[in-house]
This record gives structure tokens, C-alpha cells and sequence, in this order.
């Protein structure tokens, strides 16, 4: 089904209403952008099941991704763990490797479930 319209959606005023204003109009392309975004979404592939995202993470990266979700910064986690803050940004890098993300944020998002036990 790549490619193909597989649906509209239609805006239209009704009787004697005027035209669509401006601020109307962004508001009406934000409403399809996001269609379009959650559309999209659907048709990506999705994640591995949690426990499998667990898998790939040692004990150890699973409790620093636990710290990361709460906010801390590499040198608290370091703190909090007793490492050292390279040993936090080296682990950070082996996880974002692992998972394939770039950043602290994406990596908790793909680590929702499993951060949430």
C-alpha cells in the first residue's frame, strides 16, 4: 500500500460562512501534520517487544538508564552508583550503540516500559 491515498480528510464552511482566516488555516494544517506524523507512525516498524530491549542492556546499563529517566546528570549517576563520570558517559555511549539512539531522551522513551518496573 506504499504510495497509495488510502483516505481524505475534508475542511469545508458551510451556507454563508466566510472563508477560513489565517490563524484558522495554520490550525487546520497543524491537525494534518499531525495526521500525517501518527500515519506515518503506523507504517514504521516497530520496536522490539521491552523484554527484548532488556536483554540487550547489562544490569548495570539498566540501572543508569533508570537514573538518566529520573533526570540526573552523568557525574550524579556517577555519585549515586560509585563510578566515575567517564565510566557513566562511556556506559551511555555502549547503551545508545545497543539501542540504536542518539540521545538521553529517545533512550528513555524506547526504555519506557522497562523503567517503569
Amino acid at each position: 500500500m506504499m504510495g497509495q491515498l488510502i483516505g481524505t480528510v475534508h475542511f469545508a464552511r458551510v451556507g454563508q460562512t466566510p472563508a477560513f482566516n489565517p490563524h484558522e488555516l495554520a490550525s487546520l494544517g497543524a491537525v494534518c501534520t499531525h495526521l500525517s506524523a501518527c500515519l506515518a507512525g503506523l507504517r514504521k516498524p516497530s520496536s522490539p517487544p521491552p523484554n527484548l530491549l532488556s536483554q540487550r542492556l547489562t544490569p548495570r546499563e539498566i540501572q543508569i538508564a533508570k537514573l538518566v529517566a529520573k533526570g540526573l546528570t552523568n557525574a550524579e549517576i556517577g555519585a549515586e552508583l560509585w563510578i566515575t563520570h567517564n565510566s557513566v558517559k562511556q556506559a551511555l555511549k555502549r547503551m545508545f550503540r545497543k539501542l540504536d539512539v542518539s540521545a538521553r531522551t529517545e533512550m528513555v522513551a524506547k526504555l519506557r516500559d522497562i523503567l517503569q518496573e
